[in-house]
């Protein structure tokens, strides 16, 4: 099992680190809160990806 960090999610997905904060505090995204910090399994992350299309950030929060 592989968990990712928002810094390393950022650089797998190749967007910014704050759309990678957004991302994690979506209801519909796998991520888990680990203290104050998010985190996501790898294998999460893939099944996401095949059945997401888009999705609607809040970036009030980051």
């Amino acid at each position: 099992m592989n968990i990712l960090t928002v810094e390393e999610l950022k650089d797998v997905l190749k967007i910014s680190e704050k759309q990678a904060k957004a991302l994690m505090r979506t209801k519909e995204f796998p991520s888990i809160k680990i203290g104050r910090e998010y985190r996501v399994e790898e294998e999460a992350l893939i099944e996401w990806m095949k059945t997401t299309k888009s999705i609607k950030l809040d970036y009030s929060k980051c």
